[in-house]
């Protein structure tokens, strides 16, 4: 994750008993296949998943992607993939589970 993104903030917010660690990351400024006839158009909305807990709190993943324009004004973005598939969980966090649970429904509390 921290190939792609920046740490643009940390926030710790207490819920019920739980400590959620709210985490907020922005896709760097490198371009797309380090094409240099784009031009910034800011960032897409807000992506929210979960990753690995920490020290037993459980993380909530912000992240926003940059958008470019390219000489046509169409809008290109960076292709890389850190969301498991059917899940609003990190990759590495759905391996994981996958691994520890095989494929049996997790019904955890961080799925």
């Amino acid at each position: 994750m921290l190939d792609w993104f920046e740490l643009a903030n940390v926030h710790v917010e207490i819920k019920d008993d739980t400590k959620l660690v709210h985490i907020y990351l922005d896709e760097n400024e490198l371009t797309p296949d380090g094409r240099i006839d784009l031009r910034p158009n800011g960032f897409t909305r807000e992506s929210v998943f979960h990753d690995f807990p920490i020290r037993g709190h459980e993380v909530l993943l912000h992240v926003r992607r940059r958008r470019w324009l390219d000489e046509g004004n169409h809008n290109v973005m960076t292709e890389c993939k850190f969301i498991q598939e059917s899940t609003r969980c990190s990759t590495e966090l759905g391996a994981f589970l996958k691994q520890a649970f095989g494929d049996a429904p997790y019904n955890g509390p961080f799925v």
